[in-house]
């Protein structure tokens, strides 16, 4: 199949649809991605993270738990749609957009094999520079060293952090943007965003399959809450949020087929064009940078030939 249509969120209509808003936010946003998310960092903060008194003074074993921690969580995400998808072939090739499967046996892929070169990129650079901006803001925090806002207590801080919980999507996609723009700079591509896009047929360990200096940039968003008074399981959730989404939205299924011929939103068409095309959808849908700032690919042929256009435009100025 094609990648097809790429449509974005009612969020910015004008005039305001506020029931369009609030249906797409149940039932895209929300479910089923949305909010498996928001449950995985609630039970890692939870259940899988060490006491925040553990990092009160640096203890490296404190560190390592985050680290296992991370490489277990992605190996059950990214690994479990791997072995669903590309090794037992549930679905055969049946939402798929590009019908190819991961290269094997040539480069320019470490080992000669993509998925093997996406697992080490993912668990050797991915989980453990995660892990280390997570240790970071926790030992600030367990410091008090920047303010923090407590989960419960009372009916506001509960509202304020449940907001800030639905705030980290579009505020990870501003960042996204910033550091996605900056990554397709000459140098920074070649030096190190190059590495992400020798994967143009996409699958879910390419999701943070990148070099050690992308993922400096790309994992750094908990450093938001530096400056926004923020609970601290806020840090696992948006670590956890950006390491195991992408596995998702880089799946290279755009649905994922369940149980008596129901299928559930799969990958991402908005950044599988990015992919694709290279120099277009930069962001993501849920805050339209790239529409409003003339980047935007809708999936359309209409799309491809103006991106051709600009490309030759340039190339003659």
């Amino acid at each position: 199949m094609g990648i097809g249509e790429v449509t974005l969120p009612p969020l910015y209509d004008r005039p305001p649809r506020p029931l369009a808003m609030a249906r797409w936010t149940i039932t895209k946003f929300l479910w089923w991605q949305g909010g498996l998310w928001i449950a995985v960092g609630i039970v890692a903060w939870n259940w899988l993270t060490p006491s925040l008194e553990s990092f009160a003074t640096p203890a490296a074993w404190a560190v390592a738990a985050l680290y296992l921690r991370n490489v277990a969580l992605l190996i059950a995400v990214a690994g479990g749609l791997h072995w669903w998808l590309f090794i037992r072939r549930s679905q055969g090739t049946q939402h798929k957009y590009d019908e190819r499967w991961l290269s094997v046996g040539r480069g320019p892929f470490l080992f000669r094999n993509q998925t093997r070169d996406n697992v080490f990129w993912s668990l050797a650079s991915a989980c453990s520079i995660a892990a280390l901006y997570e240790a970071l803001m926790l030992w600030l925090y367990a410091n008090d060293l920047i303010w923090t806002v407590p989960a419960t207590g009372s009916l506001a801080s509960f509202g304020y952090t449940a907001a800030l919980t639905l705030l980290i999507f579009p505020l990870g996609s501003v960042h996204f943007y910033a550091n996605h723009r900056l990554l397709h700079t000459k140098h920074l591509y070649r030096w190190a965003h190059s590495l992400h896009h020798r994967n143009v047929n996409i699958g879910p360990w390419s999701g943070v399959s990148m070099h050690p200096l992308e993922h400096v940039l790309y994992l750094s968003v908990p450093l938001v809450f530096l400056v926004i008074p923020a609970n601290p399981y806020l840090i696992t959730l948006t670590t956890t949020y950006f390491l195991l989404s992408p596995a998702a939205s880089h799946s290279g299924f755009d649905r994922f087929a369940v149980a008596r011929g129901r299928t559930v939103a799969g990958g991402d068409r908005f950044h599988t064009l990015h992919h694709r095309h290279f120099d277009c959808n930069y962001g993501t849908a849920i805050v339209p940078l790239d529409k409003w700032l003339g980047t935007f690919h809708d999936g359309s042929r209409e799309a491809t030939d103006r991106i051709v256009e600009r490309r030759r435009r340039e190339i003659r100025s």
